[in-house]
């Protein structure tokens, strides 16, 4: 009686995932709705597969096949977000891809007509030939060939369509190839989601590993390189990398030769996806070593033989897997390991290790806090497992020195710390870690979690008084609590910066006595951080009101040029990744009344003092030469001491009382002398 109504459960739970799941796909390849029935709003659509999995969740037990159901409503769903965030081949996909359309159409891996059936021609540097006549490439092929049986079937839905009349091209640049690739980024970032599961299920129970794996790949960067630029390469990175490392704790310690071959054989395929994923070969090397030298310290020669030539297998089935890469080289650069000139520069010796972690500006933990409490459990599962946490930890750090050598270590225009997709998976068994400690808190001090409850409420209503003290809450009148939120969370920033930051952030505002919220954009935006702009500018009566400490009236308007009024003494904040020698040119006017006496200023970095300098009466330029003694690494004050100021109420008798120096509208430091660390 009971198992009918269940099993019946069962199989609706199942239509609410598959079909949606079709319709998905269908919209995307062939832009028509098979399914007439199904909602046409994408997230309408994507709810009713989570729908399905809550019906057959409540039908299943005990859960059986749990894995598979869960990750196939994942795939349902995500694939209906696409549709919602209107995922395409976008930004670095197109060179990717190039790889793909190339070798399938053209049987080569010259791009030069490929970049422009992808529309790429405004990039002349692409063009250019090199020593073999092809057109550039700073990308790897590994996408392309790991994305291939998803363009097979773009190519069969277009194929199709091109026969039934549709306008769709069956070159491989239409719409069923494209969207083909972003369903491949979904499917892969499921498998890495499904390996990164398996990872923490070695060393937890299922549900805690389940819920791990769901917060640091949904709570992080990754949800966004399967959903919204499924078409870049961190989904398939972070499969191969999640399937390397379950392999490698799988078989730790009872591996055979061909696990050796088969552990080498990923190695080289990450490889192929994004070359620093052989930084990941770490984690045997360092199992591999510590055997080795056991071995050599026992006199075990014939064991350490054996770890020899399994070190020997592992190497040589990398360097199989990585032949396709060294075949593609050769063609475009004549030589088997090549750097292309459109690669990022890198720069070992002066890695922004701080900043690729902790920056506003796509630092891995600032823009994915989750990943912090992760890295933390990771410290707590390193002390539990040594073997297999400390070969991890040391794989992690060198990924992040790498990424934070790279010129543009924020990852130019992507989404958060994207760099980091291998080191994601590996994060998961820390998360694991951190669950487990924070159960027990809860189940031990409750009190705690009572008393966090009340300090939230005591901090609410000390923000809504602020916005209240400030005027944007009109007492005895309607609220719009979702505006004052705003407010009230800006008010909570300023006192206490991010958490996600902390601790540099602190340490920045202690040093620099600012508030810890200002970390964010002094420390993103600080200046000569960028080697090829050495040089800042502070436009202070436009939108760098980050820049103007005290001595400062509002920002003003004349003609054209928005400055700012400077009292007797005012102060601008100079952020610089380091000390240099530096001109410094002050773009300003005095305030002259008539009968005023001549005005200077005086220019005081803290260590050194310039001045006095007469100030124009008309806009125009002083300029000052420094040494770098005269700065602080991190945060200086520049301080301008004006010789006198006076209210126009005094001098020209017409109401204002503001005590006016001079009007700045500008103030630049550029390296004098080339930049001296």
């Amino acid at each position: 009686m009971v198992r009918g109504p269940k099993r019946l459960a069962v199989v609706l739970a199942w239509i609410a995932i598959v079909l949606p799941a079709i319709e998905a796909v269908a919209r995307q390849l062939t832009r028509t709705r098979p399914i007439g029935l199904l909602p046409e709003n994408p997230l309408a659509l994507a709810a009713l597969p989570v729908a399905g999995l809550a019906l057959w969740a409540a039908a299943a037990r005990p859960w059986r096949r749990a894995t598979v159901t869960v990750l196939a409503a994942l795939f349902a769903s995500g694939l209906a977000l696409q549709l919602h965030f209107g995922a395409r081949l976008q930004s670095d996909g197109f060179y990717y891809y190039a790889y793909l359309r190339s070798i399938a159409f053209d049987h080569d891996v010259n791009f030069l007509n490929d970049y422009a059936m992808l529309g790429q021609t405004d990039k002349p540097q692409l063009f250019e030939p090199t020593a073999t006549g092809h057109a550039h490439s700073a990308w790897t092929i590994g996408p392309a060939i790991v994305w291939s049986p998803f363009f097979a079937v773009g190519h069969l839905a277009a194929t199709r369509l091109a026969a039934g009349g549709a306008d769709v091209a069956v070159d491989g640049t239409s719409y069923p190839y494209r969207q083909a690739v972003c369903i491949a980024g979904l499917a892969y970032a499921l498998l890495g989601a499904w390996f990164a599961f398996g990872l923490a299920r070695e060393f937890t129970t299922p549900r805690r590993a389940a819920l791990a794996t769901a917060l640091v790949l949904g709570g992080s960067f990754m949800t966004w390189y399967a959903l919204v630029e499924p078409t870049m390469t961190h989904a398939p990175s972070m499969a191969v990398v999640a399937g390397f490392a379950w392999l490698w704790v799988r078989t730790l310690g009872r591996r055979t030769p061909a696990g050796w071959v088969l552990l080498g054989a990923l190695a080289g395929l990450a490889g192929l996806i994004r070359w620093q994923n052989v930084l990941f070969a770490l984690l045997p090397a360092a199992e591999a070593g510590t055997a080795l030298s056991r071995a050599i310290a026992a006199r075990d020669w014939p064991a350490a033989r054996r770890t020899a030539g399994h070190g020997l297998a592992f190497m040589a089935a990398a360097t199989i897997a990585f032949v396709p890469q060294m075949i593609a080289w050769q063609a475009i650069y004549g030589a088997p390991f090549a750097v292309s000139p459109l690669g990022p520069a890198i720069d070992p010796l002066h890695p922004h290790l701080v900043d690729v972690l902790f920056s506003s500006r796509n630092g891995l933990f600032a823009m994915s806090p989750v990943l912090y409490v992760a890295a933390l459990g990771g410290l707590g599962f390193t002390l539990r497992r040594p073997a297999v946490g400390v070969p991890i930890l040391a794989a992690c750090a060198v990924m992040a020195w790498f990424n934070a050598s790279i010129y543009d270590w924020w990852g130019s225009d992507g989404y958060g710390g994207r760099r980091f997709d291998g080191v994601v998976p590996l994060l998961v068994p820390g998360m694991a870690v951190a669950l487990a400690g924070l159960q027990g808190v809860v189940a031990r001090r409750p009190r705690l979690v009572a008393g966090g409850v009340v300090a939230a409420l005591v901090l609410w209503n000390l923000t809504f008084m602020g916005a209240a003290q400030q005027g944007l809450v009109r007492l005895g009148e309607p609220v719009e609590f979702g505006a004052i939120s705003g407010v009230q969370a800006r008010t909570l920033h300023h006192w206490f910066g991010h958490p996600a930051s902390y601790p540099v952030n602190l340490w920045f505002a202690a040093r620099h006595a600012v508030p810890p919220g200002d970390w964010d954009l002094l420390s993103a935006y600080r200046f000569l951080g960028d080697r090829t702009r050495p040089y800042g500018q502070v436009d202070v009566g436009g939108d760098d009101g980050i820049y103007v400490g005290e001595g400062w009236h509002a920002p003003e308007r004349d003609g054209d040029r928005s400055f700012r009024w400077a009292t007797r003494e005012a102060v601008l904040l100079i952020p610089l990744d380091h000390a240099a020698p530096l001109d410094v040119r002050i773009r300003l006017r005095a305030f002259a009344p008539p009968g005023a006496p001549p005005q200077a200023v005086t220019i005081d970095t803290g260590r050194a003092t310039f001045g006095p300098i007469e100030v124009p009466a008309d806009w125009g330029d002083i300029t000052v030469a420094t040494d770098a003694a005269a700065w602080t690494a991190g945060l200086t004050r520049l301080r301008l001491r004006f010789a006198w100021a006076a209210t126009p109420a005094d001098l020209l008798g017409n109401g204002d009382t503001r005590a006016l120096a001079a009007g700045v509208d500008n103030v630049r430091v550029a390296v004098r002398d080339g930049d001296a660390r």
